[in-house]
């Protein structure tokens, strides 16, 4: 009689037909038999043809006998074949360690520890749930068929701490029937509290038939034992093969110059949150009924930027392996996750969290933040609070106090930017988010009052000066840079946000302006072109790009302008109105060498390729990466079409202001005698004699009407600086210049000139196309000889568009041209 004590199921783990395996197991015998124990493989169907593996076990021993027993076999060409252990007649024996391995492959098809069955590669890894180990061209394949897991094995697999752990497989989605946008989930949690974890990406499901998953996860800081499991969905059935698990090394980079050799339009991104969240819903600006778009195709569009900057801290310890995944397509590609400088974000979650070293990047820093730090009034009330979000000003000055660990706030931020995202390799840099050089916004009053009340003295007393935290918050930016700069040397890209600031830009490599174009438009309203504030960006941008440390990179974040900032949830396409800003931003960008991108809202959304990004040899506008920097190199300079000069006003003599109970003083007053609109053109050098603690601005008014401000780029005591730009006046309209010094500081202008002239079109020349711009409050008429320009350009024609088909028509130029107030236009041309 036999009497099967132990059999694998078929359905389970198949055998191959004619594959050789050797199965090997411990034993021990606790009550002895009679005729013996059998271990087989045994195949319904070839024993229903009296058809029998010749290899097998058999012994027959004393109680209490032990030992590992073991032997080799090749299957016939059935595909049922179980292995099969027996008692003949009687007896009672324990078997553990049992391990079939495919002798073919050399791979350990199934591992049995007595406890639970492991169907697996390797014994490194064990498993549990609803799935069979299936062959596939590569070897072999899991295959699910309800919800399964796999977890490395202790025993075997030393994960280390403070170390990204990378998962990568293939994956094949067999059945979805409930659209399941999360096929499962990658996480490492500590063997001794395994409520401590932290998770990677899910495995992306929407839209995918077959994919590979490449995820990461940092370990913790501390000394613990650590298991890494990934779990699939239960109402998925997939196919998953080719699964490795790795560790990153972190090697010595040096950075090249790529960027400076970058095509144009050249693309760069401000992504400031989490890939997931805006694949998902634009992490709330693109909400609908379904997903946005699929993580894979977000990513294909992210990679077509060749800097990213703004990644949020999620990435740090949660997905490190963006970088792996944005550079397996675009090899190139520069990515910088953002850091908090001057003040705290703190949601009301982050502030009654417990600790633990599990915890997210942002999290945990903001763990390290001292609540001495916070920077509060007189009367101890801390500064900007909100219950349920708060952005917090600290402490930056000299007096700020030591926290536990004999630190102060600019000690902790340096170790915290270099060991969360500098040390392990896997950024470019990093991206400071608000390197300022004047105080702080937050602090009420910080602009308008003699004393200020912002303690940061602690001495509970009201007598900082605007002045005073000015000059100290500038200090305190140029020491986080240098200090990190000392530290990592020119070896990682430091970029800064906010603003074009040449105060730091010697000790960076260029900045990101977010909503670049927004202050060109008053009162948020696309009517409203501030035409001072468009040739404002123009001279920033040339007085700080030759600042910048090599390889260097601006990045202008265009976007629509929305009534009171009030952003909508639900942009997931771009509108006509879209069209417009966005031709003009990019126009703008084009007359410079940045990187560009619009974002539909701000630096949640996704990428959005408008028509002019990717354009193939034939004019035709694509999503073709192949098509990236179809216009090629540029040719030369903008070029400013300025005709019929007539200079009105002309002062050599510096005017000096500043630092007295006068804060504005009239620099001109006049009118256009003409029936017809005309643009005025204001040229002045400047230079800041003592620092300020605003930007000095130049304002004007149209018939009395104030039309906007002209802001020097710097504020700080020995910057210097040229200036031009026009405004527009209407036919017969008065026309009135200021200049206004904030309450404390002091400017000089000099060889001031006014003029009157037909002039706000630019151009520029590119090997494969032309960029012209209409950056004036008037429709423009452009010759075709303007067009053509100095090169004299021949087979001028319009791009064939996707979206913008009326502007992109894809028609030839053959005649002038007439593009609308504050409009751009790029055309292909020889």
């Amino acid at each position: 009689m036999y009497i099967a004590f132990y059999e694998t199921n078929p359905a389970s783990l198949h055998l191959r037909p004619n594959g050789r395996y050797e199965v090997s197991y411990n034993y021990k015998v606790l009550e002895a038999t009679r005729e013996g124990f059998e271990t087989i493989f045994y195949s319904q169907t070839g024993a229903n043809r009296n058809d029998w593996v010749e290899q097998s076990i058999y012994f027959n021993e004393p109680a209490g006998s032990t030992g590992r027993a073991s032997f080799t076999a090749t299957l016939k060409q059935y595909d049922d074949y179980q292995l099969l252990m027996n008692l003949v007649s009687n007896g009672s024996i324990a078997v553990s360690d049992i391990q079939i391995k495919d002798l073919d492959s050399g791979l350990v098809v199934a591992h049995e520890n007595g406890q639970n069955m492991v169907h697996t590669h390797s014994p490194m890894l064990n498993s549990e749930g609803a799935f069979t180990i299936v062959p596939s061209p590569s070897g072999y394949s899991l295959q699910t068929h309800g919800f399964a897991r796999l977890w490395t094995n202790t025993q075997m697999v030393q994960i280390p701490s403070n170390t990204n752990i990378i998962l990568d497989f293939d994956y094949k989605v067999l059945d979805n029937p409930k659209k399941e946008e999360q096929l499962g989930w990658f996480k490492v949690y500590s063997a001794s509290k395994p409520h401590l974890q932290r998770s990677a990406i899910a495995i992306p499901g929407y839209q995918v038939q077959e994919g590979h998953y490449s995820g990461a996860v940092k370990t913790g800081a501390d000394n613990d034992i650590y298991i890494l499991e990934v779990a699939f969905n239960q109402e998925v059935k997939l196919q998953i093969s080719n699964l490795q698990l790795s560790k990153q090394v972190t090697v010595a980079q040096s950075l090249d110059q790529h960027l400076s050799d970058a095509r144009f339009p050249r693309l760069g991104n401000n992504f400031t949150t989490y890939g997931e969240w805006v694949a998902h819903d634009g992490s709330g600006s693109a909400q609908g009924p379904t997903p946005l778009i699929s993580l894979f195709d977000l990513e294909k569009q992210l990679a077509l930027s060749d800097i990213v900057t703004g990644l949020s801290s999620f990435y740090l310890y949660n997905d490190p392996a963006l970088s792996k995944r944005l550079k397996a397509i675009n090899p190139n590609i520069v990515l910088l996750p953002s850091a908090q400088t001057h003040t705290i974000g703190l949601s009301k979650d982050m502030r009654n969290l417990a600790y633990n070293p599990m915890l997210n990047a942002e999290q945990l820093y903001a763990q390290g933040i001292s609540k001495d730090w916070f920077l509060t009034t007189s009367k101890g009330e801390v500064i900007n609070d909100n219950e349920e979000w708060a952005q917090i000003p600290l402490n930056v000055s000299a007096f700020c106090p030591y926290n536990d660990k004999g630190q102060t706030f600019l000690q902790y931020w340096t170790e915290t930017i270099l060991d969360q995202r500098l040390k392990d390799g896997t950024w470019e840099g990093v991206f400071l988010e608000e390197p300022i050089t004047v105080g702080n916004w937050r602090i009420p009053g910080m602009f308008d009052k003699k004393r200020v009340d912002a303690d940061y003295n602690r001495n509970m007393k009201k007598d900082e000066t605007p002045l005073w935290i000015t000059e100290m918050t500038a200090a305190a930016t140029l020491a986080m840079v240098r200090t990190i700069r000392e530290q990592v040397g020119w070896d990682e890209m430091i970029m800064g946000g906010n603003e074009l600031n040449p105060a730091i830009a010697p000790f960076t490599n260029g900045a990101t302006i977010a909503n670049f174009n927004a202050a060109w438009y008053r009162d948020f309203d696309q009517d409203k072109f501030n035409e001072s504030q468009w040739g404002k960006f123009l001279d920033s941008y040339e007085a700080v790009e030759s600042l910048y440390h090599a390889p260097s990179a601006i990045i202008l974040e265009g976007t629509p302008v929305y009534k009171d900032w009030a952003l909508p949830s639900d942009k997931r396409e771009a509108a006509q109105p879209d069209m417009a800003f966005h031709r003009f931003a990019l126009g703008t960008a084009l007359l410079t060498d940045a990187f560009y991108e619009f974002a539909l809202v701000d630096g949640r959304s996704a990428p959005f390729l408008f028509d002019e990004m990717l354009v193939d040899s034939q004019g035709w506008s694509t999503t073709d990466a192949a098509n990236k920097g179809w216009l090629g190199k540029a040719l030369g300079k903008r070029e400013h079409l300025v005709l019929n000069k007539e200079e009105v006003y002309q002062q050599t003599k510096p005017i000096i202001l500043g630092n007295r109970s006068t804060k504005y003083l009239k620099l001109y007053e006049g009118s256009n005698k003409s029936a017809d609109s005309r643009q005025m053109l204001i040229e002045f050098d400047w230079n800041i004699l003592t620092t300020c603690t605003g930007s000095p601005t130049v304002s004007f008014a149209v018939n009395d009407d104030w039309m906007g401000n002209y802001d020097l780029s710097s504020n700080l005591a020995g910057s210097s600086g040229s200036s031009s730009y026009h405004v527009t006046v209407k036919g017969r309209g008065s026309v009135m210049y200021h200049l206004n010094v904030p309450k404390f500081g002091s400017v000089e202008l000099s060889n001031l000139r006014i003029s009157f002239a037909d002039c706000g079109v630019y151009r520029r020349d590119f090997e494969h196309g032309i960029v012209l711009v209409n950056a004036s409050n008037e429709e423009k008429t452009i010759s075709l000889n303007e067009i053509k320009g100095g090169l004299n350009r021949s087979n001028i024609r319009r791009i064939r568009g996707r979206y913008d088909t009326q502007t992109n028509s894809g028609t030839p130029i053959t005649g002038s041209l007439v593009l609308a107030p504050h409009d751009a236009i790029v055309l292909l041309a020889d």
